[in-house]
């Protein structure tokens, strides 16, 4: 794989990210527009500048016209549908839930690639990967004052852009075709993840015992 990934598979991830982190911002924070574009930037472009800073590769990759384009029409979209969000709000969170977790697939084959492109070990490949797919969301639920949902047992975010990035490292180094690459990692993050959603695979805490300390000291 010598030339780099498709452009829209960086764009598609960034406007994903920042149309879910917009409604994050609209209403679960009910914040101003401002407040709102801030959150959409920083959800969209957040990993992508984390990583780019990381690998010292000169200026970030987001600070372009095209992704910050991008995430002004995320933004606009998010107020657009707002009503049809608030009003179909179940229906609304579940095809969110899908995006975010389509573009979580993008931003870890993304930043995993950029990663090898820069000669990265497989492993450090796949801490940029994942860093890249979380860390939008991580800067939006500081910024939110918030622990950041990766944190506190949810479904696999992290692990399920570990295994993604691993995966697709592997084919790189095996010179498997990149498109059906990305195809496949893509798919694999997705299907781990939503699986996760629907049958509430999450991690527990690092010590159960702690909790069972405190339910005692309380009794």
């Amino acid at each position: 794989m010598n030339s780099l990934l498709p452009v829209w598979i960086d764009l598609a991830a960034v406007g994903v990210g920042a149309f879910a982190g917009a409604l994050y911002a609209i209403f679960n924070k009910r914040f101003d527009l401002v407040g709102v574009i801030a959150i959409a930037i920083l959800t969209g472009l957040g990993g992508g500048l984390i990583r780019d800073l990381l690998l010292a590769s000169g200026r970030p990759s987001g600070m372009q016209d095209k992704y910050i384009i991008t995430v002004l029409v995320a933004v606009a979209l998010a107020l657009l549908l707002g009503r049809w969000y608030l009003a179909l709000r179940t229906l609304g969170e579940r095809i969110v839930a899908i995006l975010d977790s389509l573009a979580m697939g993008f931003f870890a084959v993304a930043g995993t690639y950029k990663a090898l492109l820069f000669n990265a070990s497989i492993l450090v490949a796949v801490l940029l990967g994942v860093i890249t797919a979380v860390g939008g969301g991580v800067l939006r639920d500081v910024v939110a004052r918030r622990t950041p949902a990766i944190f506190t047992g949810g479904p696999l975010y992290a692990t399920a852009t570990a295994l993604g990035s691993l995966f697709f490292a592997i084919l790189d180094r095996v010179d498997f075709n990149r498109d059906l690459a990305v195809a496949l990692t893509v798919l694999m993050i997705f299907t781990i993840h939503m699986l996760s959603i629907r049958f509430r695979l999450h991690l527990k805490p690092a010590l159960d015992s702690l909790d069972f300390d405190d339910r005692e000291g309380k009794g």
